[in-house]
């Protein structure tokens, strides 16, 4: 089975509406932790993000001369529609925003949100930063990144499915 583990780092918390939050980073790893994309891009409506700014890291200034997200649409689309399973950590949230710029997975694709199976064992929500300590995990990258939160991410997922 080819599985994929991403993570996305927002504006904000609203995909679509009057003026959407957008993708800032998008990290899809493979189920090894090979890194399969890891990219910034440019918003094109939102200006400056604060409050997302002050958990992810990602200011205007350092995504300015990047490409939008639609240079990475086409490797997107491939990459989803070349995956069995898509796991993500809480990824409902992700699979929002990858809707509004029209990628989805496969519709016969597995959908693996290891943010409610977590939930499901402790009888409680954990952020993944809590999740990942938990079990142990040593991270790799900033946590918030895209690309640590997508290896955290797959790190508490094998180890559930270790259980």
């Amino acid at each position: 089975m080819n599985s994929i583990c991403f993570d996305t780092e927002t504006t904000g918390l609203h995909p679509t509406g009057g003026a959407p939050d957008e993708i800032l980073t998008i990290s899809i790893v493979g189920r090894d932790g090979s890194v399969l994309l890891d990219e910034k891009f440019r918003p094109t409506v939102k200006i400056k993000w604060p409050h997302a700014s002050a958990i992810n890291g990602i200011y205007p200034e350092d995504v300015a001369d990047l490409p939008t997200i639609e240079t990475a649409i086409p490797r997107l689309r491939k990459l989803f529609a070349g995956a069995d399973e898509v796991i993500g950590y809480n990824v409902g949230f992700d699979l929002g925003f990858l809707s509004a710029v029209g990628v989805r997975p496969r519709e016969d694709a597995i959908i693996t949100d290891t943010m409610f199976l977590f939930k499901q064992l402790m009888g409680r929500r954990y952020k993944l930063t809590d999740a990942a300590n938990h079990i142990g995990y040593e991270w790799t990258g900033r946590a918030h990144g895209s690309l640590a939160d997508a290896l955290a991410t797959l790190a508490v997922q094998e180890w559930l499915e270790s259980r």
